[in-house]
């Protein structure tokens, strides 16, 4: 396989504030992205694959409730993976991105998905983002909320999917997944290759760290990783650059390939050679510190840790659907008060 560019589009996406401009919005954000992949075309020529950030056609605005942001929401596929199927197809790139996405098989419930679009305007993956109500500051839905009822109707597989395509095989996680190494490990114990991370970080103490966490996650899975941040979010209550950008390619040996240092639109560039990631996840050890951590990975020996751990629960949302951050942050606060009374945490003595 020869290798290929990538653009990553870090936007200005306007806000929808008012349910009311949700169309006219949604078709303004997504007509500038298309033309930034345009410019990036007449600059670069042979890219393969596009991405933009989480909440790149909605932005992000709070508080809501679940029925606004269901008033918001899109299918998919549905409107515009149909939009930017027609972009996918004109250009004959991959291209992927991130909705609030509404279900009627799951009525009442919000998810917050990430997909890819073929060259032949094709949605080929889903992924409904895990590790959203753990972070406590939204309403939608992860599928280990209603996990035995989605397992039953979609597989185990629909939990970290993958594809495989003509230029290798693709996953997404967002935003939070980073925080979590699993997340990346499961996609990598299925093959992935590329995992594509749009994101929405605002400036916060511990994001630098983040940055170090998608250096990390390559690094581990030996794969590559393009995480996708929003540049600014335009007309609602937020800084318009309280987004700081950084968006950045990162090579499957933990290298910053290709970064924005800052927020504000901007589209970062790279190649990715998939050819030579496969050698090295192939390579077998010939001397010492040809280190393959998917190979080495000792998942017997850490999997009853994980069973006998007790954190965050499989179906807490199957019977009801969430409503409020206050459910997510009484669970929380749940946990850690059985985690103390067992003795695993200590309360601090100041």
């Amino acid at each position: 396989m020869k290798p290929y560019g990538v653009a990553l589009v870090q936007q200005e996406t306007r806000v929808i504030v008012d349910v009311r401009q949700r169309d006219e919005i949604i078709e303004s954000n997504l007509a500038r992205i298309f033309e930034l992949i345009d410019w990036t075309f007449l600059r670069l020529g042979n890219v393969k694959l596009a991405m933009f950030s989480e909440y790149g056609i909605i932005g992000q605005y709070r508080p809501r409730s679940v029925e606004e942001w269901l008033a918001i929401a899109e299918t998919v596929p549905g409107d515009v993976t149909e939009r930017i199927g027609a972009k996918a197809k004109a250009l004959g790139i991959h291209i992927s991105g991130n909705v609030f996405e509404r279900d009627p098989d799951w009525p009442g419930r919000l998810f917050n998905t990430s997909f890819i679009v073929s060259p032949e305007g094709r949605v080929i993956l889903k992924y409904r983002k895990h590790n959203g109500p753990n972070n406590l500051n939204t309403t939608y839905t992860g599928p280990a909320d209603v996990y035995t009822e989605y397992v039953r109707r979609y597989g185990e597989d629909a939990l970290f999917p993958t594809v495989d395509t003509e230029i290798g095989r693709l996953s997404c996680m967002s935003c939070t997944d980073i925080v979590f190494p699993e997340m990346a490990r499961a996609f990598g114990l299925k093959g992935a290759e590329v995992i594509l991370h749009p994101t929405a970080e605002p400036y916060a103490p511990d994001h630098d760290t983040w940055d170090a966490l998608r250096q990390a996650r390559a690094y581990e899975n030996l794969c590559y990783l393009l995480s996708c941040n929003a540049g600014a979010f335009l007309g609602s209550n937020r800084p318009r650059m309280g987004y700081r950008g950084r968006s950045m390619i990162v090579s499957p040996l933990g290298r910053v390939e290709s970064i924005a240092t800052a927020p504000g639109e901007a589209v970062v560039t790279g190649t990715l050679d998939i050819d030579a990631l496969r050698s090295l996840r192939t390579r077998k050890p010939e001397a010492g510190h040809v280190f393959n951590s998917l190979v080495e990975l000792r998942n017997d020996l850490f999997a009853p840790v994980y069973q006998r751990a007790g954190r965050w629960p499989n179906d807490h949302w199957a019977s009801t659907e969430l409503q409020t951050t206050a459910e997510t942050r009484a669970l929380a606060a749940a946990i850690i008060d059985r985690l103390l009374a067992q003795g695993n945490l200590a309360p601090p003595e100041r």
